[in-house]
């Protein structure tokens, strides 16, 4: 079995495995691109499959990547932009990217109550929240005290307390 962290735990595996894997992507678009499949429906492909192999888990893992393996994921997609798979106008940083599937994510996770990952957390005084941070969360949720830099990096901790750090 293919590993995809290291035993220091980094994710220059994972990024190496995606960037094979968006190799042989292209390698299919270009085929289908060669039997006469073009404009948009050849980007709704790329979305569907390259994109989307790229995002797949991508808040789980987005903090933890070094600007060199961010580089790597940015050259796929301009890659792709440049060999027209994807339109012009795609975005090409891919920060926005994992961005707004984080957004989504953050936005479905408190949209249905069964996923709401209130467990973690404890409810704050709603007093303390207005005294202490000059903006307002959109929770009543805070963390343990120990908040370590590596916590800062995870999903669920940007998530809830990006506006606020």
């Amino acid at each position: 079995m293919d590993k995809t962290v290291s035993d220091t735990l980094t994710f220059h595996l994972h990024i190496s495995a995606l960037v094979a894997k968006s190799a042989r992507s292209f390698y299919a678009l270009k085929t289908i691109r060669a039997h006469g499949l073009n404009g948009n429906a050849l980007w709704d492909v790329t979305r569907a499959t390259l994109v989307s192999q790229l995002l797949y888990a991508s808040p789980a893992w987005w903090g933890y990547l070094k600007a060199d393996e961010r580089n790597r994921l940015q050259a796929v997609i301009k890659k792709a932009i440049w060999y027209g798979y994807l339109p012009r106008s795609f975005s090409r940083d891919p920060s926005a990217l994992w961005t707004n599937q984080e957004r989504t994510l953050t936005e479905n996770c408190f949209s249905y109550p069964g996923t709401t990952p209130t467990m973690f957390f404890t409810a704050s005084s709603p007093n303390l929240k207005h005294w202490l941070y000059l903006r307002q969360c959109t929770h009543d949720l805070t963390l343990p005290t120990d908040i370590s830099a590596i916590m800062k990096q995870n999903f669920v901790y940007r998530m809830l307390f990006r506006d606020i750090y």
